[in-house]
């Protein structure tokens, strides 16, 4: 997937995760869009393998193209806020030639006709290059031994040149949009990092080349038109001192182009202490322009196009949310034709035959007709430790709906020491699962009958389940699953498993 097609999906993958009521992208906008993506010319049916990966990402490809239409046609700053994550190039260019201008223009030869060999600002540079260098092998090194890739969260540069470039800005957007367009300048800032990363030491190493290159540049220049005298001088240094210095600096540019460097006694000579005002200083400049070329300009240009290719490369193939991922992964089993999992565990009860046959009914009209149903064994009170002790998740289960009795009196020893153990055990997962705890109303109902204060046992009773199982971060759907309103009934549980799931698990968890 292209990095441009990668924005237009973690867009999409926002907006739908924080538009729960569909007020920016309605149900029937994404019905189309998945049509639409069902409709890719690029996928053939019945594929298997990498084929298969190449159908669902070209139905994730199409689908989230044409919901970025219809959003941007109706909310241009979602257009807006998209453009603006993308890498500014102008400092592609502008780094490198403000670089160049002040290589050109900086005071290398010293003050007037003479040029001190040891305050030429390329030894500066060549050091410091150096140092980068070793820095960089170091950390190269460090990543090979240990095995640890770059970080895939933000890192300061991406944020700063975030921050510069103005991204992240929502104003005049309104809710829900703007929870979207905040939550995909998160997204989009952590999984573009290492794109980031790689531009900005592009941008860098092209940099630090033209200020070597200006340098060199401006110096033969201004060689041109007087003739400069190069000699030496210090407070601390001696003769032999600054012989093994310039040895260690331009040794190999000498070694490359012949010419020689001066022994002891002719340095001493070179000393502006010394009568001798020294000598014409052509072949420094040529030594100093060689060793630029060898220990800088090379190796940043190399830099450049290293990072210049893993760019192109990680551009066209922008990685993405996997399987891991629960939005992902719903769309994907819906390109496939298949439907997610969804496993049904009561706690210290047994629903009805016809009520779980009606509840099945229900979750797969609002996850998708694919959908596969298991109802558990119930849970038995006080059998919850050894209930977890062999629960584990299965690889392809989409859905954990744990189904309590509004009867019973919740107790954070049992009930929510079963939620604590369930998102312990899902928190471990390598995929995102949505749990979903539902309280069935059906039977409470029932043994209250018409009593006068039955309205307000039930909302006493909800709110005791609420206060239990929210200290141990869920909150709970009550339903009545004998509801005689189909409808009403599923506005609720469509509002649980879809618009507001609790997803645990995953690498993103």
């Amino acid at each position: 997937m292209t990095e441009e097609e990668a924005r237009c999906l973690l867009l999409m993958r926002a907006v739908e995760s924080a538009d729960p009521a569909q007020l920016v992208l309605t149900r029937e906008d994404r019905l189309q869009a998945t049509s639409a993506g069902m409709a890719a010319p690029q996928r053939r049916s019945g594929r298997q393998g990498a084929r298969a990966e190449a159908d669902d990402e070209a139905f994730l490809v199409q689908r989230a193209q044409f919901a970025f239409a219809r959003i941007t046609s109706r909310f241009p700053e979602a257009g807006r806020a998209a453009a603006r994550l993308r890498w500014p190039r102008w400092i592609d260019w502008l780094l490198p030639a403000c670089a160049l201008a002040l290589g050109l223009t900086a005071n290398e030869l010293d003050n007037g006709r003479r040029l001190n060999i040891l305050t030429f600002p390329l030894i500066g540079m060549v050091l410091w290059n150096l140092a980068v260098f070793a820095s960089l092998g170091v950390n190269s090194l460090r990543r090979l031994v240990t095995g640890s890739r770059r970080s895939a969260g933000p890192n300061a540069l991406a944020r700063l040149l975030m921050r510069l470039a103005g991204w992240g800005q929502t104003h005049g957007a309104s809710e829900p949009l703007r929870g979207a367009l905040g939550q995909f300048s998160g997204d989009w800032l952590r999984y573009a990092s290492p794109l980031t990363y790689s531009r900005a030491s592009r941008a860098l190493h092209l940099a630090a080349a033209a200020l070597a290159g200006g340098v060199v540049l401006g110096m033969y220049l201004r060689a041109l038109a007087i003739e400069y005298q190069a000699g030496w001088e210090s407070t601390f240094l001696g003769a032999g001192t600054v012989h093994g210095l310039l040895h260690l600096v331009l040794g190999p540019a000498s070694a490359i182009s012949g010419i020689p460097l001066p022994g002891r006694d002719e340095l001493l000579a070179l000393r502006w202490s010394e009568p001798r005002p020294g000598e014409n200083a052509g072949p420094w400049i040529h030594l100093y322009a060689l060793t630029a070329a060898v220990f800088i300009i090379a190796p940043r240009l190399m830099l450049a196009v290293w990072h210049s290719v893993w760019v192109l490369r990680r551009s066209r193939r922008f990685p993405i949310p996997g399987a891991e991922d629960f939005y992902i992964r719903q769309l994907m089993r819906t390109a496939r034709g298949g439907g997610g999992e969804v496993r049904v565990l009561p706690y210290s009860f047994r629903p009805p035959e016809p009520t779980c046959e009606r509840l099945g009914t229900l979750l797969r009209r609002i996850l998708g007709e694919g959908t596969r149903i298991r109802f558990d064994n119930p849970v038995d009170y006080g059998g919850e430790d050894e209930w977890l002790a062999r629960f584990s998740p299965e690889r392809e289960l989409d859905h954990l709906v744990v189904l309590f009795n509004l009867a019973a009196t919740p107790e954070r020893e049992n009930h929510g020491a079963l939620i604590v153990g369930i998102r312990r055990r899902l928190a471990a997962h390598p995929h995102r699962i949505a749990l979903t705890v539902l309280v069935d109303e059906a039977a409470y109902r029932d043994r209250l009958g018409r009593q006068a204060t039955a309205d307000g046992r039930l909302k006493e009773r909800r709110s005791a389940w609420e206060t239990v199982l929210g200290r141990e971060g869920v909150h709970p759907t009550s339903v009545n699953l004998g509801e005689p309103d189909p409808a009403a009934l599923t506005q609720l549980l469509e509002g649980a498993l879809v618009k507001d799931p609790a997803l645990i698990g995953g690498s993103t968890a």
